[in-house]
């Protein structure tokens, strides 16, 4: 099995520290990235562009962040980046059927998940990457 890589993209650093840690507990090999906006998500993979380097095969991204949000980011994302490699879910703790809709209409979007984060959805997006990379 291959070691999960994730880009988490969220201003929250109560979230980011609680997320990193479910991820780590069930996936103690997983190279986790952690940026508080969507420019620096956008930067963060120009990077890895520009040295040859795979994006991270999960990113996730907040809606609600300062500078560049959510849905700006995946604006930029779709213009720039976007592949077949990573898998991108939405993260917020928006309730709103409109967000989701959004999100949905981005067709390099896997999903949408609702903060407070629990558990088993974390660890079933990480499983489900892994699967397909094995497939």
């Amino acid at each position: 099995m291959s070691t999960p890589e994730i880009l988490i993209i969220d201003d929250d650093e109560i979230n980011n520290f609680v997320l990193k840690n479910v991820i780590l507990r069930a996936f103690s090999d997983a190279c986790i990235h952690i940026v508080s906006e969507g420019q620096e998500g956008l930067d963060f993979l120009a990077n890895r562009r520009s040295e040859g380097t795979d994006p991270p095969g999960i990113i996730l991204v907040d809606i609600n962040m300062p500078v560049l949000n959510g849905f700006e980011f995946l604006d930029a994302y779709q213009e720039r980046f976007v592949n077949k490699h990573s898998h991108v879910y939405m993260v917020s703790s928006s309730i709103s059927k409109e967000d989701q809709k959004r999100s949905y209409s981005y067709d390099f979007v896997q999903g949408y998940i609702t903060k407070p984060l629990v558990n088993q959805n974390v660890v079933f997006i990480v499983d489900e990457y892994l699967q397909t990379r094995q497939n």
